[in-house]
């Protein structure tokens, strides 16, 4: 039985609204009139129904002299009560009915698909009315969209016509044209087998979207086996997609196949699902490609040490051991084929594995591959056995050699040295050598220092991980080193060319970050929480020294002014975090104005402050110097940095690459 939901139901009435006249137009005597009417759908602007079901449809006015419901061709009106579930309902039809029904509660029966089926509303009152009804959905104010209709006087009577339009949705009636990739049609309708290679593609359209109005959503198109037992079948192309035309490409068997069409609807909350079958009266006869199938196109030994044969077409998937019937050949002396695989990413590529491997060297011997024809089990897709081949040149591979790249740097946290190379290195020559360290030294302070392991970064690939056999300190100074030959290869069995000794930089680990860099504008990173008189803080560019000295800002710095006593008070944005009894280095570049003559300026780590002092002999003003000083943090915080100069007198200030790290300098 289907589930039908429009019966009569709950007829929701539409949002009427009854209207007031213009006072200045027409003055309303006493009696009660209005116009509104309601149908199965409610307040819903969009009215669908699947065919050979019905709608319907009640007159709710007041007052009215005249009333008609009028239905076009292919609708009927019934009789009710109707049932909630029916195969059919053609046994309620009215005989005799004909088109114009004065009943103020109508069912219609829909027979006929139309996406315009109009059903007529014709009332005559003795007095004026209007009345408003939903037509749309205003999304951006999220509410409904009203139109006014309004009575129309004709003679004596105030006139009422309004058409309801409902969409009605057709059963689905399946067909089809195939058409070449040059776009001529295939008449398969009148011939009994359509003759296809190995490979070819034909369009398929689903005219069933456009000979009706069922607009199905979903076209499924299966060419398969033929078989006495439909659930026999088995699909060499099955396409389940929304468009209406497809390319089917025949590349998965040779034979003969038969074919078929289903068309689809999805069901919605107003319209059933429906979808028809069409079997393709035509048996599509898929035969094998006319050419043999060879070797094809140039052959590589690859960084792996693997020999990749391409071939002229895909290959079925290996049944057996097919090593033995392939030969690779050394100046003329054989090297045996371990194993002979397919690519599983390129199906007409052969992938062969020697039992003794080529070298970088045999670039300058003739290595050539050879196949004696002596199996059948490599055959392509379309059953053509691979035909025999000798001789043919293999390209060796010669490893690239392996560069170091990048900065060589120590980690803090457990002194290891990081050496970064320009391709990936090979993890089994690290983990099988006896002994990876060998060809690397290092220096540790003009020392010479035991390299205790070399390890693969578990991060990087192309890194390696050094330890040496002493704790390390951010101050020293590491240089490693590494003269060949040693066992440890990048993938492509490229070797480590030599290099060193090279400078080890520490890891900064700066607290700070780039805050301490003072690139960006003041009230950013850094805020001037307030100045006394005409002292200020910015961010400037760096002055030009009046001696040039070894230290250089390395872009925008920070300028505290403090002219006669006034100051700046200068914090960070942020806060950051300081541990007590931890002891803690800071590092700055410092350049003091000309005119500066106060002693220091002040520094605060959360609520903890440390002098900066340049009343010392080493201090000058207009040079750039470098300063560092530690404390131990007193107590757990997390707190901001702040910088504030010191009156009286005059302060002009520059500060740049503002570091703060925990101390880990050699005692």
């Amino acid at each position: 039985m289907r589930d039908i939901k429009y019966s009569i139901r709950f007829l929701f009435l539409l949002l009427i609204i009854v209207g007031c006249e213009d006072d200045d137009e027409y003055v309303a005597p006493n009696t009660f009139v209005d116009a509104a009417f309601t149908t199965t759908w409610g307040t819903a602007v969009d009215k669908d129904i699947d065919i050979n079901n019905y709608g319907s449809f009640m007159d709710l006015s007041n007052g009215t002299t005249k009333h008609e419901w009028t239905i076009p061709e292919g609708t009927f009106f019934l009789k009710g009560p109707l049932p909630t579930k029916a195969d059919s309902f053609e046994s309620s039809i009215i005989e005799g009915a004909g088109m114009v029904s004065d009943e103020r509660t109508v069912h219609v029966l829909f027979t006929k698909g139309d996406s315009l089926t109009p059903i007529k509303l014709h009332n005559e009152y003795e007095e004026y009315t209007e009345f408003v009804l939903p037509t749309g959905w205003d999304v951006e104010t999220n509410s409904s969209i009203f139109d006014t209709l309004r009575t129309v006087q004709k003679g004596a009577a105030w006139v009422l016509d309004y058409t309801i339009m409902v969409d009605v949705y057709d059963t689905i009636v399946a067909d089809m044209e195939i058409r070449t990739l040059g776009g001529n049609k295939i008449d398969f309708k009148t011939q009994e087998v359509i003759d296809v290679k190995f490979g070819d593609e034909l369009i398929f359209e689903d005219l069933s979207r456009s000979n009706n109005t069922s607009r199905p959503t979903t076209t499924v198109w299966t060419i398969h086996t033929i078989e006495e037992n439909e659930e026999d079948e088995e699909n060499i192309i099955n396409v389940n997609e929304e468009k209406t035309i497809d390319t089917l490409n025949f590349n998965k068997r040779i034979g003969k196949f038969e074919g078929r069409l289903i068309s689809k609807r999805d069901r919605t909350e107003t319209v059933q699902a429906d979808e028809e079958r069409y079997d393709i009266p035509v048996v599509f006869n898929v035969t094998a490609l006319d050419e043999a199938l060879e070797q094809s196109g140039d052959v590589f030994e690859l960084a792996d040490n693997t020999i990749e044969v391409p071939l002229s077409s895909k290959l079925i998937a290996l049944t057996e051991d097919v090593s033995a019937n392939f030969m690779v050949e050394v100046n003329g002396v054989a090297r045996s084929v371990a194993s002979v695989a397919q690519n599983p990413d390129n199906l007409d590529v052969l992938v062969l594995t020697l039992d003794t491997q080529l070298e970088g060297t045999d670039a300058t011997n003739t290595v050539t591959v050879s196949y004696d024809g002596g199996s059948s089990t490599l055959q392509s897709v379309d059953e053509r056995v691979l035909e025999a081949f000798s001789s043919v040149p293999v390209e060796v591979y010669v490893p690239i050699l392996v560069n170091r790249v990048g900065t060589i740097q120590k980690v803090t946290e457990d002194d290891a040295i990081l050496v970064s190379f320009d391709q990936e290195l090979d993890p089994a020559s690290i983990t099988a050598s006896a002994d990876a360290t060998m060809g690397f030294s290092a220096m540790v302070n003009g020392v010479a220092a035991i390299v205790s392991s070399v390890e693969a970064d578990a991060a990087d690939a192309s890194t390696l991980r050094i330890m040496l056999g002493e704790e390390l300190y951010r101050d020293d100074e590491i240089t490693i080193s590494y003269a060949g030959p040693g066992d440890i290869v990048s993938v492509g069995a490229g070797e480590l060319v030599d290099f060193g000794p090279d400078a080890v930089v520490a890891n900064e680990d700066n607290i700070l970050g780039e805050v301490g860099m003072f690139e960006n504008a003041i009230d950013t990173d850094w805020m001037n929480t307030g100045s006394n008189g005409t002292g200020a803080a910015e961010i400037v560019a760096a002055p030009t020294p009046d001696v040039v000295s070894g230290v250089a800002p390395s872009g925008n710095v920070l300028r505290l002014s403090a002219p006669d006593g006034n100051k700046p008070n200068t914090v960070t944005s942020g806060t950051f975090a300081f541990e007590a009894g931890v002891v803690y280095r800071v590092k700055f570049k410092r350049y003091l104005g000309s005119t500066t003559n106060t002693a220091f300026a002040k520094h605060y780590f959360g609520d903890q402050q440390v002098n900066d002092q340049w009343n010392d002999v080493d201090d000058e003003l207009g040079t750039w110097q470098l300063v560092e000083f530690t404390f131990t943090a007193a107590a757990s915080s997390n707190g901001t940095v702040r910088i504030q100069p010191v009156p009286a007198g005059i302060s002009d200030v520059y500060y740049d690459d503002y570091t703060i790290q925990v101390d880990d300098n050699r005692p």
